[in-house]
């Protein structure tokens, strides 16, 4: 290594490297191969942990995209539920998944607290970030759709449509990104996406069997 420092200055002054430049800076250095100087190091060190800073802050965007998607479903279902006042079946129904996306959002929040600490798994860098905009699309349509009045089994099909979408595949992928050291005591206060999933199926099949067919359905069958 050449340069202003050379490696028998870093041997000698290993705490003074680690002290001001780092650990990786220290290993990298000694590590390095002939003609990379340490201020060659230094960069690539520097250039490596930006692109990290610059990965957070994506990460971070996306918790917050999904923070807003998952409280978007909330008020959908939540209208949805006041339109469905005739029956109250449908309408504990309804207003219990919006309490429930409301959970998800929660569950989101205390993740990206996590990530702020530095609690992160690798593997939550391979995210679903290209559904953001197929999520925001697919919402977006929904809400103006129930805020004009649908009938309750097309609201049983938004529902399908919104549990099947890729919400809550990247919901259960973010949830999983972090090492939540407090997760059991944690989530055990929300309805998580397996028994949410579940409950969703269980209601809207019997809530389709108790609902009457459309006049023109009837005469099709």
């Amino acid at each position: 290594m050449q340069g202003v420092v050379t490696r028998v200055q870093i041997l000698a002054h290993p705490i003074v490297i680690v002290e001001g430049f780092g650990l990786k800076v220290l290993i990298r250095a000694l590590l390095a191969g002939r003609g990379v100087t340490f201020l060659d190091v230094v960069s690539r060190c520097a250039e490596e942990e930006a692109r990290g800073d610059e990965e957070e802050i994506d990460l971070l965007r996306t918790v917050d995209r999904f923070v807003g998607f998952e409280r978007h479903a909330r008020d959908i279902y939540f209208r949805l539920a006041q339109q469905a006042r005739g029956n109250p079946d449908a309408e504990k129904f309804l207003a219990r998944l919006s309490q429930q996306e409301e959970g998800h959002a929660i569950v989101l929040s205390r993740v990206r607290r996590e990530i702020r600490r530095g609690r992160l798994w690798k593997e939550s860098r391979d995210l679903h970030v290209a559904s953001v905009a197929a999520v925001d699309a697919m919402l977006a349509r929904f809400d103006a759709e129930v805020c004009a009045g649908v009938t309750l089994l097309r609201a049983l099909e938004i529902v399908e449509a919104i549990e099947s979408s890729e919400l809550d595949v990247v919901f259960d992928t973010l949830n999983r990104s972090v090492d939540m050291r407090s997760r059991a005591r944690f989530e055990r206060f929300f309805v998580l996406n397996e028994n949410h999933l579940a409950y969703c199926r269980e209601q809207v099949q019997g809530l389709r069997s108790r609902e009457p067919l459309p006049a023109a359905a009837q005469k099709a069958s």
